[in-house]
């Protein structure tokens, strides 16, 4: 079991899928994420696009984030996913759940522009900048996004985009800023 770091559901624990598509990021990397982010979050919309567990876009909306939608494919792990959040979160606005893949939720996405975005897929993928480069280009990011990339690699720089990149032990993990709003 994992547990929430900070805000309104800080110490409430979360269950872990049991399964070797995911891989929960550790208490101390999400702490260090989330002190970085600093007040970005607070009124947000969030993508937690490889949700997981929720642990992520949970953090977030502890930390007074308006909305996350989270988004998973694993059959297993979305129903964790689901009990997860509704154990902690009451009012449905702030949140919805979307079973299925990635690239089918972003073709929905029409309205809504995404403040907070959180990438962490899968072991074997490297396909955060893609992803990144694709959500820009179709509109999807606010003006002032900020996207949390999680990955076994290095994180590329991304044209027009401002990158800090840290090291946890073997995971990599960019914090990305549109360079005309960067405060990071």
């Amino acid at each position: 079991m994992i547990r929430i770091i900070g805000g309104e559901y800080k110490g409430r624990y979360l269950k872990v899928p049991n399964s070797k598509v995911t891989r929960p990021t550790m208490d101390k990397v999400r702490q260090a994420m989330f002190n970085a982010l600093k007040n970005h979050v607070e009124g947000s919309i969030c993508l937690d696009l490889f949700a997981g567990s929720g642990a992520m876009g949970l953090e977030a909306l502890s930390r007074g984030a308006k909305k996350c939608y989270f988004v998973e494919k694993d059959h297993g792990t979305f129903q964790v996913l689901k009990e997860n959040v509704l154990s902690l979160v009451e009012e449905k606005e702030r949140y919805s759940l979307f079973f299925g893949d990635y690239r089918l939720f972003l073709k929905k996405l029409k309205e809504e522009k995404i403040d907070l975005l959180f990438l962490d897929p899968p072991y074997r993928f490297n396909i955060n900048a893609e992803i990144i480069k694709d959500m820009n280009q179709r509109g999807q990011l606010s003006s002032a996004a900020i996207v949390v990339s999680e990955q076994d690699y290095p994180n590329p720089e991304i044209e027009g985009f401002e990158r800090k990149e840290y090291r946890y032990g073997a995971k990599f993990v960019a914090l990305y800023e549109r360079k005309e709003s960067s405060e990071l």
